[in-house]
Order: C-alpha cells, then structure tokens, then sequence
C-alpha cells in the first residue's frame, strides 16, 4: 500500500476537517520560489513596489498549493496555527514555545485549565479549519484581555484576505507578521502595529516575509510526507492508512490518541516508532512516555 501523497502528487486521499476543497488545479509540483522573490535587499531598503510584487508572487504560490489540496495541507495549516499561537501569546503578554503547546494539547486533563496560549492555540487550530465564511464567529472565543484587540484584527484581515483570493479557509498570515523586523522603529524597537498608521506601509514587506516562511514550511512537510509514504509503503500494517491521515492532517499526533483508529494502542504505538526508526517521522518530545510524533 503506498498512497498518493505530498509534494509530487496532490491526490485529495484523505479528509482534512471541516473547509470545503477549492476547485483544484490539478496535480502540485512543490518547488523553491525563484530567487528574485525570496532574497532579501542587501540594505533591506528595497522600494515598495517591489514588496507589492514579491508578495504577489508569494500568494500565487500559496494559492496554487491551497488549490492543489495535498494530502499534508492539513499538517500545514495545524503547524501555522502552532507558530501564530506563539505570535499571538507575544501579542498577549504571555510566553510559550512548541513544546509547551503540543504538550497542553495532548497532555492536559479534561476539566483542567490549560493556559492562556494553550487556549489561543485550540482556538486557531479551529479557526484554519473553519470555513472562510465561518471563521469570523469563532473569534468570539477570543479573551477579553490586553493584545487580544490586535490579535482579532488581524486574523479579521486574514478571513478578509481569504475571502478575495478565493480560499476555503484563512491562513494565519498577518498574525505571524505581527512580528515582522520591518515593524521595529527607532533605536527603541518599538513595536508598529501592521494594521495602523505606520505600520499599514510595511504591511506588504512583513506579508510578503510571512508568506514566504510559510511556503518554505509546505516545501519541507510535502517533501517529509513523500518520504513517510514510501517508509509507510513497507510497513505489514494493516491500518497504515488510517495511521498516515492522521498524520499527514495534524501538527504532531499521540500514538494512544490514534489507538482506534489502527485497532489498539500497540498498534498505533509500533507504527509509530517504526516511521521514526526509519528516519520518516521525528519525535517532537525527548520523554520516554507520552510521545508525540509528526511531519
């Protein structure tokens, strides 16, 4: 058994949550932008009307990876949510890392209180499945506290960019510009808001850096999961299938959360740690229990 995934082929084997697919454009090939997009100005003072054209260029690419819908696009969306959970948390006044969120995720008890960033990242991780159309409604989820003003802005201006380019669901882009060094000013490096006066002038620079960050990621996970199919090929599992949808549709995944789906915990357990001996699929944790593993 050997499906058709990832970066070669953009077979729609298995479903991703609750979007709805775009019309496809038919079979995606992942290849690096050209260098013309991707390099930087030497003096970092390029004109303005070539980061209008670089990020042009970047949300083609992006758009036909959305269009082509590989079989990774949802372990894509789950990472970005990941990284704008950490943006967001900065927004928040509230540090967190990825280890600290896939752990909440997975880890944390039902009824118990995961944290404020934890809380940030389960609302994105639903927010980039939700329908574009949809999206704007969960934002009412968001806390009531300092930072989280900004942090509904700018995901409002990511469900308004999908909405004109056309895509099923929103990619947290201008969260992760949030950040962007194009926003520091002065000696002080004090933070301009990309939506306000200011900031609204480099907003196609920071866009531009934050589509290409995430290209590069689709670029590495089309290529990772091209490798876990070939490994997972090889493997007498019998629901090897069932194992690769949950990997290719998420962040990371926790063997005893996969237990039904490949009939018993063992099970889940041996494939996993299978795909990784092979060098197909990293351990995201260093513990000896309760590990996670993903693209």
């Amino acid at each position: 058994m050997r499906p058709e995934i990832a970066g070669q082929s953009a077979a729609q084997s298995y479903p991703r949550g609750m979007i709805d697919a775009p019309d496809s454009t038919g079979p995606l090939t992942l290849r690096p932008l050209p260098g013309w997009v991707s390099a930087e100005s030497p003096q970092g003072d390029a004109p303005l009307a070539d980061a209008h054209f670089r990020a042009g260029a970047v949300f083609l690419a992006l758009d036909g990876l959305i269009r082509a819908t590989p079989a990774f696009l949802g372990a894509f969306r789950q990472r970005l949510a990941l990284e704008a959970a950490i943006a967001g948390a900065r927004l928040l006044r509230t540090g967190t890392d990825a280890e600290t969120l896939r752990d909440a995720l997975h880890l944390t008890r039902t009824g118990d209180e995961p944290g404020l960033a934890s809380r940030l990242h389960r609302l994105l991780m639903r927010v980039v499945e939700t329908p574009t159309r949809l999206a704007g409604r969960a934002l009412d989820a968001l806390p009531d506290r300092a930072g989280a003003d900004e942090i509904r802005a700018l995901l409002m201006a990511d469900i308004a960019q999908a909405e004109r380019l056309g895509w099923p669901a929103l990619l947290p882009l201008h969260l992760l510009a949030a950040h962007d060094p194009a926003l520091k000013r002065g000696d002080e490096g004090k933070r301009l808001r990309l939506l306000e006066a200011g900031g609204q002038a480099m907003r196609p620079v920071a866009l531009a850096r934050a589509g290409l960050a995430a290209h590069r990621l689709a670029l590495d996970l089309g290529s990772r999961a091209d490798r876990l199919a070939e490994a997972a090929g090889r493997l007498r599992t019998r629901e090897a299938e069932a194992g690769l949808a949950l990997i290719l549709g998420a962040d990371c995944v926790a063997p005893w959360r996969m237990a039904e789906a490949m009939g018993s915990d063992r099970a889940a357990r041996r494939f996993c740690e299978s795909l990784a001996a092979k060098g197909a699929l990293r351990l995201l944790t260093p513990r000896a229990t309760f590990r996670l593993y993903g693209l």
